[in-house]
């Protein structure tokens, strides 16, 4: 099957958009992240998904799968399979004549405690995203993650400074109110944060410990969590004390911490790293791979590694596959961070 990619994953076979950043007839939202989602005509997305998106755009026409259901579309059949990256976040897979595509949409091959546990699918083509998809993003196991956060927030009490969490609104932001209840510490909410919990509230989620809403009048005791952006207001400005924790993948660079102007990063991500990326194409059995949302490094390597695999990047405007070319030698490059705009404006990968 044909695969192109022009701002969103397009199969012309069977005219199918999933994850398309412009506006269309219809399109598979793999997951509610603003850049993953758009004013389509038609949506088709599992329940939670459906729900978060009809919050942030608005409501529209929905074709609505729970994980696991098939749905006959006449040329193909379309199946969710948990992603992990967040509440409804799914994998999609498309068997077509025989054969079976995998999109997995950005996913976390890492249970978290937020969201659905991922899960690998059997398929015969695959296309992957690889944010991650460098030796350099192996991540620490969680428990060492959840370890560096609550370390970091008991660093900031002792010193007499306002711990503040910074994760962006949609799924991160959960992940890490689950964490620090379970951590027992209570937790003061930017109100989107807010309503995002009620929303996953509401799909069956359940958060317990003590957390309320951010009220920068009385922060004694709690830790305030909101998102990057909201850095800048004038309010969150006139406070001189704070000691702010960016969660983030980015994380793993040394860099991380100056270029977001934060006084650390933990490497809390929703993404699955360089090492649960190759697990993945090897496990899914996959006999021809594609990879998206990163750069062509990781499809180098899985080349190197006797796997056929392709990178999908946008040329000029015009769609392109980088397949073969010259592969790396020596220690890869940094990848590129996203800039400081990049995580105050909106949600990017992380």
């Amino acid at each position: 099957m044909k695969v192109i990619y022009d701002k969103g994953i397009y199969l012309p076979e069977i005219n199918l958009w999933m994850d398309s950043k412009r506006p269309r007839e219809r399109s598979v939202i793999s997951h509610a992240h603003a850049d993953h989602i758009q004013s389509h005509k038609q949506i088709i997305a599992t329940p939670a998904t459906a729900k978060l998106f009809e919050h942030r755009i608005g409501r529209a026409d929905a074709v609505v799968l729970d994980f696991y259901e098939t749905k006959d579309f006449g040329d193909y059949k379309l199946t969710f399979y948990p992603a992990g990256h967040c509440l409804g976040s799914a994998q999609t897979l498309i068997e077509y004549q025989g054969s079976r595509l995998l999109y997995t949409g950005d996913f976390k091959l890492r249970a978290g405690l937020s969201c659905e546990p991922p899960e690998v699918v059997q398929c015969d083509v695959l296309i992957t995203e690889c944010t991650f998809g460098r030796p350099q993003y192996n991540f620490p196991e969680e428990g060492e993650v959840h370890r560096q956060l609550y370390e970091h927030i008991d660093r900031a009490f002792m010193s007499g400074l306002q711990p503040v969490v910074l994760a962006y609104s949609l799924g991160k932001s959960q992940e890490a109110l689950k964490i620090l209840l379970k951590g027992g510490y209570s937790v003061a909410l930017h109100d989107s944060i807010m309503k995002i919990v009620d929303i996953y509230r509401e799909m069956g989620v359940e958060f317990e410990g003590d957390y309320r809403p951010l009220d920068l009048s009385d922060m004694h005791g709690m830790v305030a969590m909101m998102p990057p952006g909201a850095r800048r207001s004038y309010s969150v400005q006139a406070l001189d004390n704070l000691y702010t924790i960016y969660l983030s993948g980015w994380g793993m660079d040394p860099s991380a911490r100056y270029r977001y102007r934060t006084q650390v990063v933990v490497p809390l991500s929703d993404h699955a790293g360089f090492d649960d990326l190759h697990r993945y194409v090897i496990d899914s059995g996959a006999k021809k791979v594609y990879t998206v949302y990163g750069d062509d490094y990781f499809a180098s390597h899985l080349r190197q590694a006797g796997v056929d695999a392709g990178h999908l990047q946008e040329f000029n405007g015009r769609a392109k596959k980088q397949g073969g070319g010259k592969r790396h030698k020596g220690a890869p490059e940094a990848a590129k961070l996203p800039g400081l705009f990049d995580f105050l404006e909106g949600e990017t990968n992380a």
